[in-house]
């Protein structure tokens, strides 16, 4: 087994499980991940995904191995497929935690940035080290890092290659929190489950609205904004998060 998939109650957990390859990605595992992705969505009963890595670090990014396999024809088949299972999970409907230890880089760093929180440990390294097998950035990462750093600061990590510390990662933006070693992933599941006890449907478009907002006007934005809070409006956790309120107690939602 290559990727473990663990549901407890309303949390799922992934884990990348090649520890003696630092978690490189196979093309078998891109396929696994993006359709654990749907199933999660499809799922009802899962309402807070974690994304981490066995062993000592998250994920070294493609299995150099596979790189080049095929000609032209395959480079442009494994492509598609890495750039569908980032979008997979930038597109998971639950919110997705990303638990890092020691190493994220090339792919692996953009899947991070393709969660909704990323939480790392002290250990923690990112880097888009792409350049050194004289390739430019894959799997979406300059999308991301622009939206993440600006471009003067998304192009110094790209052309430089270098490894960016979880200190410093926090200091960018990159990561949310950093956190010791040894409780990395007790405190991503913490956080998922108090994401799992928050009402879903206000999550999933709170996600969407996160990711159209770079790129529309003022007046587009509200006009979407104006058509997904009445969404929202309709469902029962909004009946019991405002019963709450009136009878001061704590909401019970239960993602619908």
């Amino acid at each position: 087994m290559t990727i473990d998939f663990v549901v407890d109650g309303p949390v799922a957990t992934i884990t990348l499980n090649r520890p003696e390859k630092k978690n490189a990605m196979l093309f078998a595992m891109r396929e696994r991940l993006a359709a654990l992705c749907e199933e999660i969505d499809d799922n009802p009963e899962i309402r807070a995904v974690v994304l981490t890595g066995a062993g000592s670090d998250f994920c070294a990014g493609a299995d150099i191995a596979e790189m080049g396999m095929g000609g032209l024809n395959g480079s442009f088949f494994r492509t598609r497929h890495m750039h569908k299972l980032i979008c997979a999970l930038a597109r998971v409907q639950k919110p997705l935690i990303c638990a890092t230890r020691g190493v994220a880089v090339g792919m692996g760093f953009t899947m991070a940035l393709a969660s909704d929180v990323v939480i790392a440990s002290e250990t923690a390294r990112f880097s888009q080290i792409q350049k050194k097998i004289a390739l430019p950035p894959d799997a979406g990462a300059v999308w991301f890092l622009t939206r993440y750093l600006g471009i003067a600061r998304a192009k110094d990590l790209v052309f430089s290659a270098r490894m960016v510390g979880a200190e410093e990662a926090l200091a960018l933006g990159l990561v949310a929190r950093v956190v010791p070693d040894e409780s990395l992933l007790a405190e991503a599941q913490a956080l998922a489950r108090e994401y799992a006890q928050a009402p879903t449907i206000a999550l999933a478009l709170a996600k969407r609205m996160f990711d159209v907002a770079p790129t529309l006007t003022l007046d587009e934005f509200m006009n979407l904004e104006g058509s997904m809070v009445p969404l929202a409006v309709q469902a029962g956790d909004f009946k019991e998060g405002t019963t709450a309120f009136k009878e001061k107690r704590p909401a019970r939602f239960t993602g619908n």
